[in-house]
């Protein structure tokens, strides 16, 4: 074989070489191309789904936060309506006549007292108090098997309308304002029912 032919036929094996070589690295980058956009569209997918998930989560905790401020509103709203109420009720107890306030107070205290308390007379609303109160209250404490001592201090309370029995440091209410905070705890449950059924 001459020279020639050898270098022709090195030529010609280069040449296929460099054809195989380049399909294969053509293929490959094919392949890879391929692989990547899998591998994106995978990732796409893993982050719309996940994206998904937390818009459905957002849109889930917005809804229960506008819920809780929704009843939180409400709330406030039956405070509201629970609280005037109340406040209506006093006015009435207030707007009630003299002689019905004395026969109530005359009757608390007989119920409340030990008998020998210092009586204090609130010096609002007290168009009811008359100079026999105090005897009236120790008789219908001895009525009831009381001591009939309880003794009037001869200052008015201000800012009470009402009665206050003292003794020893310790205070007794038999005001509107104590007997509706009391009977509050017991009914607002109860009110509420009947103002606001659902």
């Amino acid at each position: 074989m001459d020279a020639q032919a050898i270098l022709e036929k090195i030529e010609q094996d280069a040449k296929e070489s460099a054809q195989r070589i380049a399909a294969e690295a053509e293929e490959k980058a094919k392949t890879m191309k391929l692989e990547a956009q899998m591998k994106i569209e995978s990732l796409q997918k893993t982050m719309l789904a996940q994206a998904d998930r937390e818009c459905t989560q957002m849109e889930e905790r917005m809804q229960r936060m506008a819920d809780l401020d929704s009843r939180k509103e409400m709330l406030a709203q039956k405070r509201t309506v629970i609280d005037e109420a109340f406040a209506k009720a006093k006015e009435k107890l207030l707007a009630t006549s003299a002689a019905d306030r004395r026969a109530f107070y005359l009757k608390q205290v007989a119920a409340c007292a030990a008998g020998t308390e210092t009586l204090i007379v609130g010096a609002d609303n007290a168009d009811w108090v008359d100079d026999s109160f105090i005897a009236d209250c120790n008789k219908a404490l001895e009525a009831v098997g009381k001591p009939g001592k309880l003794q009037a201090d001869k200052e008015r309370r201000a800012g009470c309308a009402g009665i206050v029995l003292c003794q020893n440091g310790a205070e007794i209410l038999i005001t509107f304002d104590a007997l509706l905070d009391e009977a509050r705890a017991e009914l607002e449950q109860s009110a509420a029912q009947t103002l606001f059924t659902e």
